[in-house]
């Protein structure tokens, strides 16, 4: 495999990984999701269990973040 075709395997698997502003954005989204404020639009992510869901999946993501801390 000559060097430009390493390189160029390497770019893309960093681009499949998440880094620091791909978390950010995601963190962002998540801290910032409101039922009250998309309800009108889908109803459905306004509901109860929409919110555990959503509850459930950030536990998930924390959850992993601290085992690849560690």
């Amino acid at each position: 495999m000559s060097h430009m075709s390493e390189l160029s395997v390497q770019q893309q698997n960093e681009e499949k990984e998440l880094n620091i502003k791909d978390f950010e954005v995601i963190f962002d989204v998540l801290n910032v999701f409101t039922p009250s404020d998309i309800d009108h639009v889908y109803p459905e992510m306004g509901t109860d269990k929409f919110v555990e869901e959503v509850n459930t999946a950030w536990k998930k993501v924390l959850d992993i973040l601290k085992q690849n801390k560690e």
